[in-house]
């Protein structure tokens, strides 16, 4: 027999099979280039030389049938002071594949399922068995010509029929007891795939059942139950569609994921463009969420640096190699997202959410409860306020903690956050002193920059001609946008007291923090 017919005859067994080939060799080696062998979990067929170099690379196939390493060309040095401790004088280059397993697809229960899933199965190659107890619904008729349909027990006509780790076992009879023969016969037999289609009360029972007759948590994880991707409908069809599409998923072990680069579906909307927005704009996009940011046409962001809302002035923004770009409308919006940058878009009350039908609404204009904002849950599948002024599980369905401490990026599903007590984050002992503010109404007048130096004193701008000065020491981490209108008291500014120490253009810790905050809630909500 040659080494092709016994590799043949492994893989129609369900057997997979690493086929290892010489494909260069340099100088004195023990084989020719074409040189080929095939090794299974417990056999190996054919050489490529023998000795030590064969060793490693019958050592290297088997990482590769375990998943543990990816098929590919190995290099051995026979050199002395090589890695396979030989002295022939030269050297080998050997490929390893991996070659699956033949597919299989065993059904126990021969009802409407089955009868869906058997050609679905066929037409992608899977070889197909249904078992049946009942001998009206293990029919031939009933099935493609390809599928074998035996009449017998879900136990015994199942665990001896070949099932392999390249097999799949549907489950899907009449009762939880056949159900979890069936299940047992799968487990016991190495399958791959473990799938029972049942209600979650079902199949709690049959676990139950497998429990009790031995089967540990680690046996009984490797169980799909309920079966099958969430692909919508409920007839058996979709049915059998969702499980093959979980079957194929799992033997490719593929994401199952769309394949387009790009799509809407998870759409998130972070209504306020901030430091503090930004920051959860930007955790949410290197998650791989397109997000949208909205604010309105002048705002008066104070860390500049890393606020998307500097967009709205500059046209274009970079935080921390994520870019923002100024748009005008919802088409422009999606033109910046397929560019993987985020759109930021004057658009006050996030209306953008409706239009293109969110996934997520983050309220981050930071209102501390001075004001209704407007948002509401159902403006996006998942809706979350940031700080006071939200109330999860009436007006958001989650709400992140801002204020700093123990309690900072908690996320509460039903409640409020604490109260906005007014004080400023502390550094170094400044609290308010921090902050410059507007000493009275009027136009802002820029006279100095982002991450300067200044002392207290210094004429850091002015408001309607009057001189605006911090109280302290610092680098200047914040500054409203040049030109625009201010109120009397209004904050303008932030002197950082711990000076050229601090980096003004990356996301505070805080930002970051609330980001995740807002990721978890995502993720656990969606």
């Amino acid at each position: 027999m040659t080494l092709f017919a016994d590799i043949d005859e492994l893989v129609a067994s369900g057997e997979p099979v690493a086929v290892l080939t010489v494909v260069g060799k340099e100088g004195s080696a023990p084989r020719d280039v074409g040189a080929r062998m095939a090794v299974t979990r417990d056999r190996e067929v054919g050489t490529i030389g023998g000795g030590t170099v064969e060793a490693l690379a019958v050592e290297e196939a088997r990482k590769v049938l375990d998943g543990e390493a990816e098929p590919g060309v190995r290099t051995y040095e026979l050199r002395p002071g090589g890695n396979t401790g030989m002295v022939c004088g030269g050297s080998m280059d050997v490929f390893v594949d991996r070659v699956r397993g033949s597919r299989r697809v065993f059904v126990a229960g021969g009802g409407h399922i089955a009868a869906d899933l058997a050609p679905l199965a066929e037409g992608l190659g899977y070889e197909t068995t249904v078992v049946d107890d009942r001998e009206d619904l293990a029919d031939d008729d009933r099935f493609p010509d390809d599928t074998t349909v035996v009449h017998g027990d879900y136990y015994e006509d199942l665990v001896d029929r070949g099932i392999t780790e390249e097999s799949a076992v549907v489950v899907a009879t009449r009762s939880g007891t056949f159900d979890q023969q069936a299940a047992k016969a799968g487990l016991e037999a190495g399958a791959g795939y473990v799938g029972i289609v049942a209600s979650e009360e079902k199949t709690a029972h049959v676990i139950e059942g497998l429990r009790e007759d031995g089967y540990g948590e680690r046996q009984l994880a490797r169980i799909r139950a309920p079966v099958g991707l969430d692909l919508g409908g409920g007839s058996p069809s979709a049915v059998a569609l969702a499980i093959l599409a979980e079957m194929q998923r799992d033997f490719y072990d593929a994401s199952g994921e769309r394949a387009t680069a790009f799509a809407l579906d998870d759409l998130a909307v972070v209504r306020g463009g901030g430091d503090l927005g930004s920051g959860v704009a930007y955790r949410l996009h290197q998650a791989g969420y397109p997000v949208i940011v909205t604010d309105v046409e002048r705002p008066t962001a104070v860390r500049r640096a890393v606020a998307f809302a500097e967009a709205m002035y500059a046209g274009e923004t970079e935080i921390e190699g994520v870019t923002g770009r100024r748009v005008e409308d919802v088409d422009e919006a999606i033109a910046m997202l397929r560019e993987d940058a985020i759109p930021v878009l004057p658009d006050p009350d996030a209306d953008v959410a409706d239009e293109l039908d969110a996934a997520i609404l983050v309220d981050a204009i930071m209102a501390k409860g001075k004001f209704d904002t407007g948002t509401r849950r159902e403006d996006a599948d998942v809706v979350v306020g940031m700080g006071p002024g939200f109330t999860a599980g009436e007006d958001v369905d989650a709400v992140v903690e801002t204020d700093r401490g123990h309690e900072l990026g908690r996320v509460f599903y039903s409640g409020t956050a604490s109260e906005y007590d007014g004080t400023p984050g502390e550094r170094r002992g400044y609290t308010h002193e921090r902050v410059v503010r507007a000493p009275t109404s009027g136009r802002w007048e820029t006279a100095t920059e982002l991450g300067a130096m200044v002392e207290a004193g210094d004429v850091v701008g002015y408001v309607d001609g009057e001189p605006v000065t911090p109280e302290i020491d610092g680098l200047v981490r914040g500054l409203v946008h040049d030109g625009v209108e201010v109120d009397d008291g209004a904050k303008l500014g932030d002197v950082d007291p711990r000076g050229e120490s601090v980096d003004h253009t990356k996301i505070s810790d805080k930002a970051l923090g609330l980001g995740g905050g807002v990721l978890e809630a995502v993720l656990r909500l969606s």
